[in-house]
């Protein structure tokens, strides 16, 4: 019957120790792979807004109303005067994450759509409506390549 031995020196031994207190550094500083993936975000959602304009989960936006589309002198959902797609950036960024904002100001009405409009458009008939247009989140793609770039960091540690 064969049999199995494992020899386990010092040397053996430091250099486990050295690997694991570099992958364990690694894992608890994810600032600089935060980093990373927030630029890559803002760069995904920017690029999806220019080229597809769908929303993260692939879902094309809805198309304007005749009335919106003659009034804007197009048929571009979110594109009026280019503030939208400007105003998103990098808010925040640490070891626990990161977060993507636009800054401008009638971008949670694109994103979560408006059921009753108020003001100028209060009267006893039915309230116009805005489609839920997201272009803020995460599409599947986005979490592989986030996913990846954090076990590639942890890797990193280890020199491999």
């Amino acid at each position: 019957m064969p049999s199995l031995s494992v020899r386990v020196d010092q040397a053996t031994l430091a250099r486990v120790h050295k690997r694991l207190a570099t992958l364990l550094q690694q894992a608890t500083n994810l600032e600089p792979v935060m980093r990373e993936a927030a630029q890559y975000m803002l760069n995904s959602t920017v690029n999806r807004i220019r080229r597809t304009r769908t929303a993260p989960d692939g879902e094309r936006w809805a198309a304007l109303s005749d009335i919106t589309a003659q009034l804007k002198g197009h048929d571009r959902p979110l594109f009026q005067s280019g503030g939208l797609l400007g105003g998103i950036r990098i808010a925040d960024i640490s070891s626990d994450g990161f977060m993507i904002t636009s800054d401008a100001p009638h971008s949670s009405y694109m994103q979560r759509g408006v059921k009753k409009m108020r003001g100028a458009f209060k009267s006893k008939r039915p309230s116009p409506q805005v489609p839920a247009r997201p272009f803020m989140g995460f599409s599947d793609e986005n979490v592989r390549r986030i996913g990846k770039m954090l076990r590639d960091h942890i890797k990193k540690g280890g020199g491999e």
